[in-house]
């Protein structure tokens, strides 16, 4: 195309730049796909040959598989017939380490361990930790082989596919091929780099059991009966269980002790789990439990059967609860959760001409202050309390909060000249807007975040269900701040049938709380199986009836900003209720 009035001189350098883009438009595809090539290959390589030739060990007689990884497993992982145990925050890299017993000889195991296993674990971890330097070196080099391999490949593709389209021989190709590997081993080096820039030396305080393992955390006073049942190995099942214990007891020994623990539970949903949350909290000492709401599933009093309320009232016996109305919880159910010992309920419900209003309450509990605030839907309500679509309901989660917060939040200036302090270790203030709340307890995330909106540096703690899904253990604490969204401990009500959602896991937690108020770790349950049809606790306290594939996740929290002079424990008892 010319331009007119333009001498062939002028044109001739719009004529090139045109000619030039277009050139290079054309051997864009072939340049992005011979660096794909040269990414992809290198990757697939190093993942091949670590798969292909893992390191094989023998540690105190127990014959090791050590195999590298990309992407599928990051961080650490040990490997047995019973479970899993993993810790995946290592380094920054998605590279990952595998330990695998093989061919292990469990009788020899079982009298190794059985006669001293401090000893024996001693000896364990002494001798793997003598192997590390040269693990490690094995795997890098597997990985430069791999990635050698690779390059080596996508060379021969691309000089392929050069041949047959005809391309004439490129001047200087060893030249382009050295330094197109010194580029590679460059980026080697830059990834190593980075992997140690990013070590985590905490990577021991986030971990996760599957299997055997986790079920043995869940149940250890029914793991006996259970095994003798079904496959008569529990002296075996003990080792293995004991050096794992043992191992742990080493990793928790650099924690603070445990003045009392707290189980968090929500999203019931009329489930027949009481029975497992009394098990749970025997097992455990469990010193309270919170409970955030969805008891019932429609919204009505009636749906709570005395079968149900039964089941819970044996938990209320022995273990306290604080319990907060859900948007699944009417004011009816509010005054049923009322009338059951042991159940304190935190904040109220009431119906209004429009409505629904909120109020918000707190309790000492133990030496920690913990406030709880009501969702303000139900079930079938009118216009947005009744409403799904976030959009409409977010709002009136906020607006709820701020109107229940009125008298907390106090003077913004002032608050924030006083932020970093907190509560008297008796949990008193002079006014609401002084307090300082260790937990603040809500239904729905939407909640907790105007709980952070509106109380900036007054809350150590949020707790929150209604998603039906635990966060990630990134997401449970930043800045020294923790806000643990717990999933359904019915496992989701009716969601699988009303919305074909898939059933979620049985998922509940217990926070340990030290002598001086911090809050040091979490340990997360979830179980993937059917819930038990009866509320009897006498037919659902073992793991058959749960089933025993159950995941448990350690992780430890980082020290929380208190004061010094805080004191916290189970002598301490709850207090009433007040309303802020």
């Amino acid at each position: 195309m010319t331009e007119p009035g333009a001498t062939e001189e002028e044109q001739r350098p719009r004529r090139e730049l045109r000619a030039t883009a277009l050139r290079a438009l054309r051997a864009t595809p072939g340049f992005l796909g011979r660096w794909l090539l040269r990414i992809v290959l290198p990757l697939a390589g190093a993942a091949a040959v670590l798969h292909a030739f893992p390191y094989h060990a023998t540690v105190q007689d127990v014959p090791f598989e050590v195999e590298g990884s990309l992407f599928s497993r990051p961080g650490l992982n040990a490997d047995t017939t019973l479970g899993s145990w993993e810790f995946p925050h290592l380094t920054g890299l998605p590279v990952g380490v595998t330990i695998t017993p093989q061919d292990v000889d469990l009788l020899k195991l079982t009298k190794a361990a059985g006669s001293d296993r401090a000893a024996f674990v001693q000896a364990l971890q002494a001798d793997f930790t003598d192997l590390v330097p040269k693990i490690a070196l094995w795997l890098a080099a597997e990985v430069l082989i791999g990635v050698l391999l690779g390059l080596a490949v996508a060379a021969a593709v691309n000089m392929s596919i050069r041949y047959l389209r005809g391309a004439p021989k490129r001047a200087h190709e060893l030249r382009i091929r050295v330094i197109q590997l010194g580029s590679a081993l460059g980026v080697v080096v830059l990834v190593g780099v980075f992997g140690w820039a990013t070590y985590n030396p905490n990577w021991v305080q986030q971990s996760r059991l599957t299997g055997t393992l986790a079920a043995a955390q869940l149940f250890p006073g029914q793991l006996s009966q259970y095994y003798e049942q079904n496959n008569k190995a529990f002296d075996v099942l003990g080792s293995v269980l004991g050096i794992q214990a043992a191992l742990q007891q080493q990793i928790d020994a650099e924690a603070p002790s445990t003045a009392l623990r707290i189980m968090f539970i929500s999203d019931m949903h009329l489930a027949a789990n009481y029975p497992l949350v009394q098990v749970y909290a025997r097992s455990y000492d469990v010193d309270l439990i919170v409970n955030t709401g969805d008891e019932s599933l429609f919204g009505t009093g009636i749906e709570l059967t005395p079968g149900y309320l039964d089941a819970m009232r044996a938990v209320a016996a022995e273990t306290p609860m604080l319990w907060l109305a859900g948007n699944h919880d009417s004011p009816a159910v509010e005054q049923t959760m009322r009338t059951i010992p042991g159940v304190t309920v935190l904040g109220s419900k009431t119906q209004n001409a429009d409505g629904y209003d909120v109020r918000a309450g707190y309790v000492d509990a133990f030496g920690l202050t913990i406030a709880g605030l009501p969702d303000p839907r139900v079930y079938g309500g009118p216009g947005a309390y009744g409403a799904d679509d976030s959009k409409v309901t977010d709002p009136l989660e906020r607006d709820a909060v701020d109107a229940a917060l009125a008298d907390v939040v106090g003077d913004p200036e002032a608050s924030a000249s006083s932020s970093s302090s907190s509560a008297p270790p008796d949990g008193t203030a002079d006014s609401p807007s002084d307090l300082f709340f260790d937990i603040f307890a809500a239904h729905e995330p939407v909640q907790a975040d105007e709980l952070r909106d509106q109380l900036p540096d007054r809350i150590r703690q949020t707790n929150v269900g209604h998603v039906h899904k635990q966060n990630d253990p990134g997401d449970l604490q930043s800045d020294g701040r923790i806000d643990l969204v717990e999933g359904s401990t019915g496992a989701g009500g009716l969601n699988d049938i009303v919305r074909g959602d898939t059933r979620p896991p049985i998922a509940f937690s217990i926070e340990s709380v030290a002598p001086d108020c911090q809050f040091t770790r979490v340990v997360r349950f979830a179980i993937a199986s059917s819930t038990p049809t009866s509320a009897s606790a006498a037919e659902a306290t073992t793991p058959q009836a749960f089933g025993d594939d159950v995941t448990a996740s350690t992780i430890y929290f980082t020290p929380q900003d208190i004061d010094d002079n805080r004191t916290c424990s189970a002598d301490l008892g709850i207090s009433a209720e007040h309303p802020l």
